[in-house]
């Protein structure tokens, strides 16, 4: 289980967590949700080490991969070497790098657009590309920052079937950061709602619907989704 323990954290005055304490659950995909700014993308960037807390303890993996809003795709390289960039220093055998890469360009039907640049890709493409490198990292934890944001619906409906496809096939740890409640209820086995700084939980709920089966507005998404409303509405108090 990833933990945080009596977490303290501060930017100058800001104080982003107070003796903050949670723990998800290994091979689980846990959402995050809370109001913009509350301290949702820290809360990945102390996981991954980007930044360091202030005091407290935090269970941080071994390893993790990181898919971003952006893609963080490198413009200079193509698909192929954007992914040989990531996996070299985890496949130093150059035949099995290859034969990682193109599995995973198999799997996110990617084969044919190998030697394209970013530029020359859609949107949907490139974030496609950037789930595919995150999950071809043999890492503990998936962390995740809205990488379904600002895109269309029927992408997004596309881009999150591609997701839980490849977590089917490698479940690991993800922590998956959103503003969208229907993405949390497709994709979640725990959705945790947040408060605005500092940060602490307000409530955790579990869907134990089957991801393959979940549909929006059945009864228990439907029941759960008007819960989770009820403590979004608390963000503006």
């Amino acid at each position: 289980m990833i933990t945080f323990t009596n977490v303290n954290l501060r930017f100058n005055d800001l104080v982003v967590m107070d003796d903050f304490c949670e723990g998800f659950e290994e091979r689980k995909i846990n959402c995050i949700m809370g109001p913009s700014g509350c301290g949702k993308t820290t809360m990945l960037n102390l996981l991954s080490g980007i930044i360091n807390e202030d005091s407290g303890e935090i269970t941080k993996p071994q390893s993790v991969s990181y898919v971003f809003q952006d893609e963080a795709l490198v413009p200079q390289k193509t698909v192929r070497k954007n992914l040989e960039l990531v996996l070299k220093s985890v496949y130093k055998d150059k035949t099995e790098l290859k034969t990682i890469i193109n599995k995973f360009l198999r799997i996110s039907e990617l084969e044919n657009y190998a030697d394209l640049y970013p530029h020359e890709m859609s949107g949907g493409m490139r974030q496609r590309l950037s789930l595919i490198r995150a999950f071809a990292y043999p890492s503990d934890v998936l962390l995740m920052d809205e990488p379904f944001k600002g895109l269309d619906i029927i992408l997004k409906d596309s881009l999150i079937k591609s997701f839980l496809g490849l977590y089917e096939d490698d479940k690991r740890t993800v922590i998956f950061v959103t503003h969208d409640i229907d993405d949390a209820l497709l994709t979640g086995d725990y959705i945790y709602v947040y408060s605005n700084k500092p940060l602490y939980l307000q409530r955790n709920f579990a869907v134990e619907d089957k991801k393959s089966m979940r549909k929006l507005y059945n009864d228990n998404l439907n029941k759960v989704k008007n819960e989770i409303y009820k403590e979004t509405e608390k963000w503006h108090i």
